[in-house]
């Protein structure tokens, strides 16, 4: 019988605890690290579309995350001044599954975590990697507490600014500024609202999305050259005016955006991307989730592509075929679905963003009328189809 793999994965994350879990049902041996000296995310909620609770019920978790998440049908597209633009539908229930559903993202890594420790995986927080070594048959990898262990596969989930891809693919795959921002909020579901809704302002948007019947968050984006740094203790000014000056001081959202001049949980996220060419392993090194492939949230997937990375890989890993066939198999698989994510939640984001002059504003708001709904049904099927 065959010796258990012993798997290493760096970042505690969405995508790195999902895959720990992911991992461990099929028997691997999993140690999880993260510089962080506990379980912690940046942000206020997220959704999981279709193939995100598909890769979740593979890990045992989708009962959970249905019990602790709010389904979402659909969005809701208005212009500034609330007038009704288009209703746009997550698609169809299939395999008896909500089309979305949004949750608390510290809630979410909190399950996760747990449903990881539970599957028997081992936890070592404030701890990096120094070193590793690789030869044939293992990698041995140096920590920052100067001991060492034995892995099979070393997996890098740490994120957007990622040591495992800067130390193993180089600099040259740093992430890249692409011109949006993101400011984020949690606040009172004053409205009572049941799905997301957004309002299209001049050159960005904002969007509310529900996590409970007393519960939302906010999402304000705009175009945004530079990395500009603001004092904490105006961020939710600074948030407010933004949202003011997008919807031209409209009264639609004037009672939400009160809240936020009240809020003190507010984030601000310059958005970056990363795309790492083929192959996404040097050796018994891989990189997976947004170490490799970070994206525009503009599909509401990026963190289901995480999870479907780990859910692949130990699909791959439990075939009777050597480490580099479950790899190789593994690229034929992910490269090309994710590549398509990756581009369109790009082209959306600047879609929106070219929206700044009167005349460009009225071009996108017939967009959000006429064309929107036909783009939204190809992101549900590009979704859709089998990872």
């Amino acid at each position: 019988m065959a010796e258990p793999l012993k798997i290493l994965i760096v970042g505690a994350g969405i995508g790195g605890l999902t895959t720990a879990s992911a991992l461990a049902r099929i028997g691997a041996q999993v140690v999880v690290i993260d510089d962080k000296p506990e379980i912690s995310v940046a942000g206020v909620g997220f959704g999981l579309r279709i193939n995100g609770l598909r890769a979740v019920r593979e890990i045992g978790l989708l009962e959970r995350v249905l019990e602790m998440g709010h389904p979402a049908p659909g969005i809701s597209n208005y212009d500034s001044d609330g007038n009704l633009l288009s209703t746009m539908s997550y698609g169809t229930e299939d395999e008896g599954l909500p089309g979305c559903v949004t949750m608390s993202r510290i809630a979410f890594l909190e399950l996760a975590a747990k449903h990881a420790l539970d599957n028997g995986c081992t936890f070592r927080m404030s701890t990096t990697v120094s070193d590793i070594t690789q030869d044939d048959d293992t990698a041995v990898v140096t920590f920052s507490g100067g001991d060492t262990g034995d892995f099979d596969l070393v997996l890098g989930f740490d994120g957007l600014n990622s040591q495992i891809r800067r130390d193993y693919f180089g600099e040259k795959h740093a992430a890249r500024p692409v011109g949006g921002v993101a400011w984020r909020v949690g606040l009172p579901n004053r409205r009572k609202i049941m799905q997301p809704i957004i309002c299209q302002g001049h050159g960005g948007k904002i969007m509310l999305t529900p996590l409970s019947e007393d519960t939302m968050y906010m999402v304000l984006t705009v175009a945004e050259e530079g990395r500009p740094r603001y004092d904490a203790a105006n961020m939710a000014q600074i948030m407010h005016d933004r949202a003011v000056a997008l919807t031209g001081g409209a009264e639609f959202l004037a009672d939400a955006l009160e809240d936020v001049r009240h809020a003190e949980n507010v984030a601000y996220t310059p958005y970056s991307t990363v795309w790492v060419p083929y192959p996404w392993f040097r050796g018994r090194v891989m990189i997976m989730g947004d170490a490799a492939h970070t994206m525009t949230p503009y599909l509401g997937s990026g963190a289901a592509m995480s999870i479907e990375d780990g859910v692949v890989l130990a699909q791959e890993l439990a075939q009777d075929q050597s480490l580099l066939d479950a790899q190789l198999n593994f690229m034929k698989r992910r490269l090309p679905r994710v590549r398509a994510v990756h581009d369109r939640s790009i082209e959306s984001m600047l879609e929106e963003f070219d929206s700044v002059t009167p005349e460009a504003y009225r071009a996108r708001i017939e967009h959000l009328r006429r064309d929107e709904p036909i783009a939204n049904e190809y992101a549900n099927r590009l979704l859709r189809m089998p990872y």
